[in-house]
């Protein structure tokens, strides 16, 4: 049996990578994603069993929210132009 936190923990991460954008998304797009993408995985990282599944799911977050970084650097409606 799933405990009820873990099972939605995992019903939202499913829930927003089926949100992945197109292929040829926007990158200020794709970077909206990837930051939510690290919002379910630190959720789930707080109801996980196991140390190593917690900490996987930490380091995938920070993947994510670096990937978002780097897209965002490029991001027009992103840049603060003088």
């Amino acid at each position: 049996m799933v405990p009820g936190p873990l099972k939605a923990a995992l019903r939202e991460l499913r829930l927003v990578r089926s949100t992945s954008p197109a292929d040829a998304a926007d990158p200020c797009d794709v970077a909206e994603w990837r930051e939510a993408m690290a919002e379910a995985l630190d959720g789930l990282a707080l109801v996980l069993l196991f140390e190593a599944d917690r900490g996987a799911a930490r380091a995938g977050a920070e993947a994510a929210r670096a990937e978002a970084g780097r897209l965002r650097a490029g991001c027009k409606s992103h840049r603060q132009d003088p």
